[in-house]
Parts: C-alpha cells; sequence; structure tokens
C-alpha cells in the first residue's frame, strides 16, 4: 500500500519553553532513502516525546509541535541509535560516537573507551561493526548505566569509569575475536539487566552479582537476538533477526515459547517489541510489516504496510506512534492514522 503525501504542507515549529518560530511553508517533500530511519522514541516524565534519526539528529515533540536538534545546535552527532531518560530528569543519547547527554541546555559527548578500527577485518565491516558505537542503554536503579555496543559487547558505567562485558560472547569472526554486537538492553521489574547478541550470542541475565546465558538449547528459536522487551506480566519478549527458524520467543520465567510466520507472526524478523496500554503486543519489522498479538492471536495492521518499523511508543493520550526508514513517522489514535514524516521537518 503506498500513500500519497501533499505537495504543500504548513509546519508550526516551536520549543517548549516557550521561543517562537515562524511558520515554514513546505513547498517539497523531503526526499528519505532506506538509510534515513526514526531509529528510537521516548516518552519523557513530562510527556514530551523524543526520536533518534539515523541522519537528522534529535526530535522533540511536545505540545503539538516538533524541535529538531543537530549537530548545528550543539548535537554531538546527527546518528542516534537509543534513547533514555536518567534519574534526574536528564536525556541521554546512544550514538555512532559514543554516549550524548542533554541536561535541557547543552549536550555534552561522552566517548566510549577507544578500539582501534585499522584492522583489516574492521576496515571490510566498518561501520556495520564499529566498537565505539553505543547501540542501546539503561540505567538501573542504583544510577549505573549499561550500554550496549557495535562490537565490543557492553560497558558498565558509573558516571565515571567504563567496565567492559560481555565482550567475548557469541561467535568468533575470520579475525578469531568475537566483536559481540549488543542492540538490545533492557531493565526488568527485578531490577536484572538483559542483554541481547546480534552476534549469535543468545541473550544474557545479569542479576547483579552473576549471569546466565541463554540460547537455542535453553529454548531460544535462534541465537541472534535483536530486540528485548518485558510486558506487564512480567514476561520477556525476544525478537530475532529471522533467520534459519528465529522469529518471536516468550520467556515467561521458567520456559520459552517461540512463534514464526507458521503461527501467524507477520514476518520472522523482530526490530522492535511494544505492548501499549490496551495490552496489544506490537511487533514491527524490517521486513515492511507491522502486527500485533491478542488474545493468543497475531493480527496484522494492514493500515501501515511497506512501510519497515524501527520503533514503537505510546504517547499520554494513548495514541501510538510508529517510526522507521525512510524518515517514516506516524500516529495512530485508534482511528485515524497519520503520517508525521514531513511534517517533522522544518
Amino acid at each position: 500500500m503506498k500513500f500519497l503525501l501533499p505537495t504543500t504542507l504548513l509546519l508550526l515549529f516551536a520549543f517548549c519553553s516557550g521561543q517562537k518560530n515562524k511558520p515554514t511553508q513546505i513547498t517539497d517533500p523531503k526526499i528519505y532513502t532506506d538509510a534515513d530511519i526514526i531509529t528510537s522514541s521516548l516518552l519523557d516524565k513530562n510527556g514530551n516525546l523524543w526520536f533518534g534519526t539515523s541522519t537528522e539528529g534529535l526530535y522533540k515533540y511536545c505540545n503539538g509541535k516538533f524541535s529538531n536538534f543537530n549537530i548545528k545546535d550543539g548535537l554531538c552527532t546527527n546518528q542516534i541509535w537509543s534513547i533514555i531518560e536518567d534519574n534526574k530528569g536528564h536525556i541521554w543519547l546512544a550514538t555512532n560516537k559514543g554516549l550524548c547527554q542533554y541536561n535541557g541546555k547543552t549536550f555534552t559527548p561522552i566517548s566510549l573507551p577507544p578500539i582501534n578500527t585499522d584492522s583489516d577485518w574492521y576496515k571490510n565491516i566498518y561501520p556495520t561493526v564499529n566498537p565505539n558505537q553505543a547501540s542501546s542503554m539503561v540505567q538501573d536503579k542504583n544510577g549505573i548505566f549499561w550500554i550496549g555496543t557495535s562490537g565490543i559487547g557492553a560497558y558498565k558505567y558509573d558516571g565515571k569509569t567504563f567496565e567492559n562485558i560481555l565482550a567475548n560472547k557469541g561467535r568468533k569472526y575470520e579475525d578469531n575475536l568475537h566483536h559481540n554486537v549488543v542492540q538490545s538492553i533492557i531493565k526488568d521489574n527485578n531490577n536484572h539487566i538483559w542483554f541481547a547478541s546480534m552476534s549469535n550470542g543468545g541473550i544474557v541475565r545479569f542479576n547483579g552479582e552473576t549471569s546466565k546465558d541463554f540460547k537455542k538449547a535453553d529454548g531460544l528459536s535462534d541465537n541472534m537476538v535483536r530486540c528485548l522487551y518485558q510486558d506487564r506480566e512480567g514476561n520477556i519478549w525476544i525478537g530475532t533477526n529471522g533467520n534459519r527458524n528465529g522469529g518471536l520467543d516468550k520467556f515467561d520465567g521458567t520456559s520459552f515459547t517461540n512463534f514464526n510466520q507458521n503461527d501467524g507472526l507477520c514476518s520472522n524478523n523482530i526490530a522492535v517489541i511494544f505492548q501499549s496500554s490496551d495490552g496489544k503486543i506490537w511487533l514491527g519489522s524490517d521486513r515492511e510489516t507491522l502486527c500485533y498479538y491478542e488474545n493468543g492471536s497475531f493480527k496484522t495492521f494492514d493500515r501501515l504496510t511497506g512501510v519497515s518499523i524501527r520503533t514503537i511508543l505510546e504517547d499520554k493520550n494513548g495514541h501510538l506512534w510508529f517510526g522507521g526508514r525512510k524518515g517514516n513517522l506516524w500516529k495512530y489514535d485508534g482511528m485515524q492514522l497519520t503520517d508525521l514524516t514531513q511534517l517533522k521537518n522544518k
């Protein structure tokens, strides 16, 4: 299904602080490619929405208006992969250049411990595997940050020093090193930290003292894990990259239940998992499908097809937001689906 955009769009662009900007007339829609991705999203404590992108920096949505921050505004980099809010209300970004903290006024870059990428292996695979890139992050109840990287496992960061962990998980590559890619980290209701490995390392649960690995032998459908999510009942949902027999897994604390397209799943490639306030488990895919799980069955959301979905969010009004490739950003209020892809631009 294709959606036609109007050729003339009006954007009222303002910061929530009250700073006023003149309305901007958009006479030509911006041309997006598959490299332009809405990668991540956050609903902060004040009800504001934040969207990270792969090329356009950071968007903030407040009082019905978008604000954009990029390197011209002091943003550390325009490539963002994850967004969280810390226990002080500061915004943290996981980026291709490490971490970036925003205190509401200024952006502060925080580099990960540098890894040399001059080897022949890195030259062939970079930036697909970039160990200096932060790909995911959470903060635990003690204020410790846990950061997933694109090639060196994960880090524990106390605000001063970094401790590398999980670097030797997963497969070994042609240079006889692991290059563990951790694209998703979550904190569960027991304050346990879960790490997902895209480098065939399965998932790891850390309880603060010891860690436990879960792989295919333990019930996972595949060891190449892309995303993690905990629902309100405490179940851990695991999305794989969709290779081999991979798909969607549910862990109830004791055993795994596996789902794939034979069970009605819209795609075995799961890029994002999110539970809406009505209990539905939404599943976005990089293979241009969107579905949800409800009452034991999967239903495809046919109103949004042909769009790669990388992030899903629910705002304070109960509206769902879907972001993905080609700069796509959609809002769904339960009845009307609104395309905001162009309206978020100046």
